[in-house]
């Protein structure tokens, strides 16, 4: 979720990044405490599976959600650039440079949001271009390449969904027999019945 709200709304990639970490490992000590020690090879083959599965559909989320609210509801619009702003980010090989492009309509009113590259100049300053806007304004424009572009992350997202879901209703349903096999080969102890009589037996 946090990754899909982070791609509409443009924030920083550093927060579902950390997000996930979080939430990888808080449900790694989860399952390991109540599942992995003692669960069967298929529980385990299962949840790794389950985890990969959902693993790439937080990679998905990263890339489809406003692409596809664009592909659904996004408007043409012929809109002129009228700002490129670069930012440059710093890594260990060197770093990279994010060109991001500012539009406005051609009743001169600023569209929403901007397009962003992380690759060489795209666009330049007073070229006129037709792009899908979000009528509400809530999400940035983008043109319509990189829109239809995002079928594969559509299906990619989607695929990977149904998979964890069913991927979770089998490893829960594997984790149930499981524990009812458990229980009956160690079923709990259960404290001794006093011989003494109750003064209140006949």
């Amino acid at each position: 979720m946090i990754a899909a709200l982070a791609d509409l709304f443009a924030w920083s990639e550093a927060l579902p990044m950390v997000a996930l970490v979080i939430a990888v490992v808080v449900a790694g000590v989860l399952v390991w405490n109540s599942v992995w020690r003692e669960a069967s090879l298929a529980v385990k083959a299962v949840a790794l599976a389950t985890f990969l599965a959902s693993f790439f559909w937080a990679i998905a989320m990263f890339q489809a959600p406003r692409l596809t609210v664009l592909a659904l509801h996004g408007e043409p619009v012929v809109a002129t650039v009228v700002d490129h702003d670069v930012t440059h980010y710093s890594t260990r090989s060197g770093g990279f440079d994010v060109h991001c492009y500012s539009l406005q309509r051609g009743d001169g009113t600023p569209l929403f949001g901007d397009i962003c590259r992380d690759w060489d100049d795209e666009f330049a300053v007073g070229e006129r271009l037709t792009v899908l806007a979000d009528p509400s304004g809530l999400i940035a424009p983008e043109t319509p390449d990189e829109v239809a572009d995002a079928r594969f992350w559509q299906i990619f997202g989607l695929v990977s969904l149904v998979a964890t879901l069913a991927l979770c209703w089998v490893s829960g349903g594997l984790h149930h027999a499981w524990v009812a096999a458990a229980s009956r080969r160690d079923p709990v102890p259960r404290p001794p019945r006093s011989r003494r009589r109750s003064k209140y037996e006949p």
